[in-house]
This record gives structure tokens, C-alpha cells and sequence, in this order.
């Protein structure tokens, strides 16, 4: 088949664009917005600044090459809404109760079932083209290992020794029973997602290069989000960060980022637009 988007990922793409601007803007302008533990706010705050500065403008940039029948595009728009499911199912699950919360809801499935939808209809076998022969599947593919094993290690780290000694971390201790949700997503969704699309690749299966290139760009579009909560954090002084949580946060992240602009500029420049009849499609 050919890889195409359909008329209803258009419109659930822009919904999520639109939605997660007003949440932003809402966190960072509206008074009393989060009623949250102190200590939790430079987070939300920074989370809400990348998500106008970087997540959502990269959204766009990736459904618009999309919608104009790039590669380069679907790997960027896949990417960036597997940055906004993971985002809003985090905030969804962490803030405290305010009037924004059926927006959450809604952001959260939207970006959902937009991403599993955009995965199913493309075509790794055109993607798996493309890009057969212009990277190295074993330096991709060890990279997305490795950061798999490393946040593993990172997040069981702190878990297994407070399940051993049966008291609670001392980052819940610190924030409240909402710290661990950063961990119970990653040890349950990205780790098994980053070690499938680093083997898969590593092999050279097909569906490696879309998943490989989809892991990088989220990684890529989540680390200035990433880098500023953890500085945020680490200078405030009332969330304890050590020195390797920190490194072991930003570094792969920042790494991340360069495999990914290299990644997606390894796929040759499409030479046609595909524009009308990918959008007219039906769902």
C-alpha cells in the first residue's frame, strides 16, 4: 500500500494542537491553576512552556510535510504524537483535580488512537525502503537498547529497594504518590517500546525502521522538556536530584535528538505531493 493520512487524522491532529495550546497557556497565565504539592509546579510549568514552544509546533510541522505525502513528515508526526500520548497521559494522571481535566481526557484519547491510527496505515515496507542501506541498524539499534536498560535501571533503582525494605521512595516521599507515575509509564510502555524497536531494527525487520524512527523522534521532541524540569528541579532544591539522575535524563535524551534529525534526513526527499488525494481519503 501506499503510506497516506486520512481526513480524520487531519482533524484530530489540529483538535490536539489547538487543545494542548489552550492547556498550556491556561497552566502558565491562569492563577491557581494547579493545585499541586509546590515542589511538582516547575514540572508542570515546564512542561507546559515546551509544549507551546516545541511539541506542539513540531506537531504541526509533522502532520503539514504529512499532508504534502513526505516520509520525513509521517516519521516527525508519528513521533510528536507519541510525545503528546505519553505527555497527557502523564499530566492526565498527575495534576490535581481542576476544570481542566475533561480537556486531559480528551487530549489523551485524541492522541491515542490518532497515533495507533497513523501506525496502522503506514506502509513500513515503502519506510523500510527508503532507509535500507542509508543508516546503520546496529548503531540505531544498540542506542535504543541501551537507553531501554538504562531508564530500566534508573526507575528500578529506587523501586526494587523500597519494595525490599517495604517504605515508599524518597521522591514519594518528597511529592506525593504522583511521582511514580513517570516511572510506572516508562517501565510499562517505553521500555518494552524501545527494546522491540531496537531489536527489530538490529534484525532489520521491516516495522524496526518505523517504530526506530518514531522512538527517536519522540525522544528528540520530550528532551527540552526533560532537560528543564530536571534543572528546574535540581536548582529549586526541594525535590532531591542526584547528579546521575540527572545525566542519565538529559544525556540520552540530547542524544536522542541528534539520531533523530539524523534518522529522518536519511530518507530520501520525496519527489511528489500527494496532498489532495491523501486528505480526501476516507477514514
Amino acid at each position: 500500500m501506499t503510506t497516506s493520512i486520512r481526513r480524520w487524522q487531519v482533524l484530530t491532529t489540529s483538535a490536539i494542537v489547538v487543545l494542548s495550546t489552550v492547556s498550556a497557556l491556561l497552566g502558565l497565565f491562569r492563577p491557581g491553576h494547579y493545585n499541586d504539592a509546590p515542589a511538582l509546579l516547575p514540572t508542570y510549568f515546564a512542561q507546559d512552556l515546551m509544549m507551546l514552544a516545541v511539541g506542539a509546533p513540531v506537531l504541526v510541522l509533522g502532520l503539514w510535510f504529512t499532508m504534502r505525502g513526505s516520509l520525513r513528515g509521517r516519521i516527525v508526526w508519528l513521533g510528536s504524537l507519541a510525545y503528546t500520548t505519553y505527555m497527557w497521559a502523564s499530566i492526565g494522571l498527575q495534576v490535581t483535580f481542576n476544570e481542566f481535566f475533561l480537556g486531559y481526557v480528551a487530549l489523551f484519547s485524541l492522541s491515542l488512537f490518532t497515533f495507533v491510527g497513523g501506525v496502522v496505515t503506514t506502509d513500513a515496507t515503502e519506510i523500510h525502503d527508503k532507509l535500507s542501506g542509508h543508516i546503520s541498524e546496529r548503531v540505531y539499534g544498540v542506542f535504543l537498547l541501551v537507553i531501554a536498560l538504562g531508564l530500566a535501571f534508573l526507575w528500578l533503582s529506587e523501586i526494587i529497594p523500597a519494595t525490599l525494605s517495604g517504605t515508599p521512595p524518597l521522591l514519594v516521599e518528597e511529592v506525593g504518590p504522583q511521582a511514580t507515575i513517570s516511572h510506572f509509564l516508562d517501565l510499562s510502555v517505553v521500555v518494552p517500546a524501545l527494546v522491540v524497536s531496537g531489536i527489530w531494527l538490529w534484525q532489520g525487520r521491516q516495522w524496526g525502521y518505523t517504530l526506530a524512527g518514531v522512538s527517536l523522534v519522540f525522544g528528540a521532541v520530550l528532551a527540552p522538556t526533560l532537560t528543564l524540569a530536571t534543572f528546574l528541579l535540581f536548582t529549586e532544591g526541594e525535590v532531591t536530584v542526584s547528579v546521575l539522575v540527572a545525566v542519565f535524563t538529559i544525556l540520552p535524551a540530547a542524544i536522542a535528538a541528534t539520531l533523530a534529525i539524523k534518522f529522518v534526513f536519511a530518507i530520501p526527499r520525496e519527489r511528489r505531493s500527494r496532498v489532495a488525494e491523501e486528505v480526501g481519503e476516507a477514514a
